[in-house]
């Protein structure tokens, strides 16, 4: 099996740094994703998908199995249309900007990332020594890095935004289960039925469901226990890779309660110390990996299934409009 590993996880992890490097964007590069919207990728190798500005309702269904409260269906208008990074952020691209800049994560700092899996005991444990490096499972630069804080991600996207001269930030909620859904007004990107999802996301299924215990899985194998390379699966309807399931996404937003009517290009809460997650993960079932689904932890988490992907604006570091 594809990312088959000896138990218990907390195992050595191999990371290579074999990624080029990074200049701002040449949008000569264009080309169509599998969604026909504009794409471009950029020297680090990361693939950028142009999402249409529009409006959708954000939440669930009073009816849809699974929903949780704080999904509350209301009427959101994006006006401005953004990059969205096709895939997670990789292993290889966050080594890139570690070497260049020094950084050490908080878990690096700390020595212990949190949020492990024990296999043994069947919990969730801390890991001496586990890192996005070192996150207790065998990882290449093609996947999706983890074991890292909001304030880590926030960190990349400082650095990745000054290499682009534009703007770089995590996506909000809203524009995340905008993208997430390509138009779709279902449970899951594919439509209402989890089983169908088979090939499409990178879940809890019917292999890793004895491993992790506490979550329903889906009723398929997806060859994969823990993380799979970006672009494994197929793509959302706008070309989007891995918005369900693989790894929970940081979003910039603060997490609250949604507002109680409709809203325009909407950041978030304005108090409350949490942020967003979304997506889904390699440890999640059908209930966690639906487009409407809110996670939320302190900027100060990580563990071994929280990842994230960028947003780049079309505007510069100061400010001033990007013509395309």
């Amino acid at each position: 099996m594809t990312g088959k590993i000896a138990f218990p996880i907390f195992c050595a992890c191999a990371v290579a740094c074999l990624v080029a490097g990074c200049a701002p964007i040449n949008f000569s590069q264009r080309e169509k994703s599998s969604g026909a919207l504009p794409a471009f990728t950029n020297q680090l190798g990361t693939k950028f998908i142009r999402i249409p500005a529009g409006e959708f309702v954000m939440g669930s269904p009073v009816t849809e199995p699974d929903r949780l409260t704080n999904e509350t269906p209301h009427h959101v208008r994006l006006t401005r249309s953004f990059w969205l990074g096709a895939t997670a952020v990789t292993v290889g691209q966050f080594s890139r900007f570690a070497e260049e800049t020094g950084y050490r994560t908080a878990a690096e700092q700390a020595g212990v990332s949190h949020g492990a899996w024990n296999v043994a005991a069947s919990r969730w444990d801390t890991r001496a020594g586990g890192s996005w490096k070192n996150p207790g499972f065998a990882q290449n630069e093609k996947h999706p890095v983890v074991c890292v804080t909001w304030h880590d991600v926030n960190a990349f996207c400082d650095w990745l935004g000054a290499r682009e001269h534009r703007r770089c930030r995590l996506p909000t909620e809203a524009e995340w289960e905008y993208a997430c859904r390509a138009g779709a007004t279902t449970a899951f990107p594919w439509g209402d039925n989890p089983d169908d999802g088979a090939g499409r996301a990178n879940g809890d299924d019917t292999v890793a469901k004895n491993i992790f215990t506490i979550f329903p899985a889906f009723n398929w194998s997806d060859g994969f226990i823990y993380t799979s390379p970006g672009g494994t699966f197929r793509p959302n309807g706008w070309g989007l890779y891995d918005m369900i399931g693989n790894t929970l996404q940081w979003c910039g937003d603060q997490f609250g309660a949604y507002p109680p009517g409709a809203v325009t290009d909407p950041t978030g809460a304005m108090d409350g110390g949490e942020r967003g997650l979304r997506g889904g993960a390699f440890v999640y079932g059908p209930a966690r990996c639906r487009c409407a689904f809110r996670g939320r932890n302190s900027p100060e988490f990580e563990n071994f299934y929280i990842g994230f992907r960028v947003v780049l604006e079309d505007l510069d570091n100061s400010g001033k409009s990007i013509a395309p």
